[in-house]
């Protein structure tokens, strides 16, 4: 009954049934498309009455490296490595979108796989910047996300929904891909079935 109301497989290799679509991992690919729109990393700071937010996607870096105290590389490390982080994120999606509409798996493992490095490697791009823009200061950013104190100013940085978006897009994806090869398997083995009570 499920695999009626929610149509998940294909009829045939090569031919689209809109009826036996993966909808699980295609729910995954749009979420994914959102996620590269949404900021993935910013930081807020307060005091003396005032606030001041800044938000960056993957396509766009800090306008300045002010936010990067001491720091002459951290600034263009992300702004340069942003845009290969999102070109990664946009394959995942193609493959997510494409595994939705076929009998092959080979395209849902591809965007799991990478649903899995690409949060990872920004992780690691987002440490570099901040680790290297301190040289051996105190008073500034110390990791990907936290909260400082100093000289009355309190800092909140860390990712943002963009980052946590594209996570459950990836962890949606896994699940994608295990109903994929379950219904799959199912699928044929009735159509199987079928095809020999039609011949008997």
């Amino acid at each position: 009954m499920f695999g009626e109301v929610g149509g998940l497989a294909m009829s045939k290799p090569g031919a689209v049934n809109f009826s036996r679509i993966n909808v699980i991992s295609l729910l995954a690919g749009a979420l994914a498309v959102a996620s590269v729109f949404l900021p993935w990393w910013g930081i807020d700071a307060s005091g003396f009455g005032s606030s001041v937010s800044a938000r960056w996607t993957l396509w766009n870096g800090p306008s300045t490296d002010s936010i990067f105290r001491g720091s002459t590389q951290a600034y263009p490390t992300l702004t340069s490595a942003s845009p290969i982080i999102g070109a990664l994120a946009v394959i995942s999606v193609l493959l997510a979108l494409a595994g939705s509409f076929t009998w092959n798996i080979r395209p849902l493992i591809g965007s799991f796989i990478l649903s899995v490095l690409t949060p990872i490697a920004y992780l690691g791009v987002v440490s570099y910047a901040v680790t290297n823009s301190c040289s051996g200061q105190s008073n500034c950013l110390s990791g990907p996300f936290g909260t400082e104190t100093f000289f009355g100013i309190t800092l909140n940085w860390g990712f943002q929904i963009g980052f946590y978006l594209y996570l459950f897009a990836g962890a949606l994806t896994l699940v994608g891909l295990g109903f994929h090869r379950i219904f799959h398997k199912t699928t044929l083995r009735r159509e199987t079935l079928q095809a020999s009570a039609g011949t008997s």
